[in-house]
């Protein structure tokens, strides 16, 4: 596995977290409410359901936080675009060929020589748009989310106790999904560069978590009531 094979992986992983984990928070308040059966078999182990929403919450807010830790040796939204940046001789044309290559165990492909021409190799530009991209969501993050994290979630703050409401008054479901979209975003485009030579857009991008997380906890509660 390359270097870039594996931040992709590492990346993919840590907002999948963050998407799945926000996702199905949301969705186990919303089924809930739309849907008395459903409402009812919740209630009946709210104990249970209260401590299952509260650690999606806090998995939500600490692979938020990982994604725009300001270290720099850590893996983040910032550090995944720059390190990529720093390889672009994995994003070439031959290294394409020779990952081609490798996969079909040395024997050239029938297509590989038709498809070659047409590889895209970014240049640095293309990685300072990505990274452009993710600074209002950062800003945002910072300014929001962030106080969250470090003063309910990973501490508790004694200034924060009888005050919590506060700090979530600044949040806004639809910001969160718009920020979770952007940094899905940047590894779909970076996916595409490096395992098909393609150059996409960002917004060729969908990030489509809540549709599967939704059909899941559906299916699963469902089952619960009855």
């Amino acid at each position: 596995m390359s270097a870039i094979e594996g931040l992709l992986k590492e990346y993919h992983g840590e907002v999948n977290v963050a998407a799945s984990s926000f996702y199905a928070w949301k969705n186990i308040n919303n089924l809930a409410a739309h849907d008395p059966a459903l409402f009812q078999a919740l209630q009946r182990n709210a104990l249970s359901w209260n401590l299952i929403a509260h650690s999606l919450q806090i998995t939500f807010f600490s692979a938020f936080g990982r994604l725009f830790d300001r270290d720099k040796r850590s893996l983040t939204a910032r550090t995944f675009i720059s390190k990529c940046e720093a390889a672009l001789d994995q994003f070439s044309k031959p290294a394409f060929e020779a990952r081609r290559l490798a996969s079909n165990h040395g024997v050239r492909p029938d297509y590989l020589d038709g498809y070659l021409p047409g590889v895209y190799e970014p240049v640095t530009a293309d990685f300072q748009t990505l990274a452009a991209a993710i600074a209002p969501c950062e800003a945002v993050y910072i300014t929001n989310y962030q106080p969250i994290r470090h003063k309910l979630i990973a501490h508790k703050d004694m200034a924060t106790i009888g005050g919590k409401d506060s700090l979530f008054a600044k949040t806004n479901i639809g910001e969160v999904e718009a920020i979770l979209e952007v940094l899905y975003q940047v590894a779909a485009v970076v996916e595409q560069l490096f395992n098909n030579g393609r150059r996409t857009n960002l917004v060729d991008h969908k990030l489509r978590e809540e549709e599967y997380i939704r059909q899941d906890l559906e299916s699963l509660l469902r089952k619960l009531a009855g």
